[in-house]
């Protein structure tokens, strides 16, 4: 997969999250494991694809929704890696992190990157999509962020994103292609990618079943 990188999309990308809503939350200090259903699309929430998804795109997805308002829904898909590294992508970039792994976002602006970052304190340029969990496109986060080596369960970078036009995702939704959870930074973040998908489709029944994936 070639991918030509273009910032300025990005910048209207972080806009549009922006103007959803910017606030912090408190930083949640258990991990929860176990789906919890959600009951209305937001930032925060996944977006979980139900079995037997027409949309090739998005079968046996799981969506988080970074961003949500009347102008429309983006999200990235979080069980999806590449073979593709951030140096293959742009070789011109000089950070020790430039090996990084990408993650496929979602069909749209597949010549955009974009990131999601765990972080103590808010970031420049990102917005607070739940807990300690910032998303953000802008160029100059991101290399400070490679420069500081920051590892795969503190930083995610995704190739495109996933989209919808006011009212599209509600369709969607009314058509039963979605089933909504509360998102958690341990599936972002830690989670095997193999086992997200089918967890929400069939939860563990224990504790102990959900730690050995």
């Amino acid at each position: 997969m070639r991918v030509i990188m273009c910032w300025a999309a990005l910048g209207i990308l972080f806009q549009v999250c922006q103007g959803v809503g910017t606030e912090a939350a408190s930083i949640p200090k258990p991990r929860p494991r176990i789906p919890y259903q959600a009951v209305q699309p937001g930032k925060g929430v996944f977006l979980v694809a139900r079995k037997g998804m027409l949309d090739p795109r998005f079968r046996q997805s799981v969506v988080l929704l970074v961003a949500h308002g009347p102008g429309g829904t983006l999200g990235v898909i979080v069980n999806r890696a590449t073979d593709v590294s951030l140096e293959d992508v742009l070789p011109q970039l000089e950070t020790p992190g430039r090996k990084a792994r990408l993650y496929y976002g979602g069909p749209v602006g597949l010549d955009t990157l974009m990131f999601l970052i765990r972080s103590e304190e808010p970031l420049e340029q990102t917005t607070n999509v739940m807990g300690d969990v910032y998303f953000g496109g802008d160029k100059k986060t991101l290399e400070r962020l490679l420069e500081e080596e920051r590892e795969s369960h503190e930083l995610r970078l995704f190739v495109g994103h996933s989209g919808w036009a006011a009212g599209q995702l509600d369709s969607e939704l009314d058509r039963g292609d979605w089933r909504l959870f509360r998102a958690n930074a341990f599936t972002v973040f830690e989670k095997r990618l193999d086992s997200i998908w089918s967890d929400f489709m069939e939860p563990p029944k224990s504790e102990r079943e959900v730690a050995a994936r």
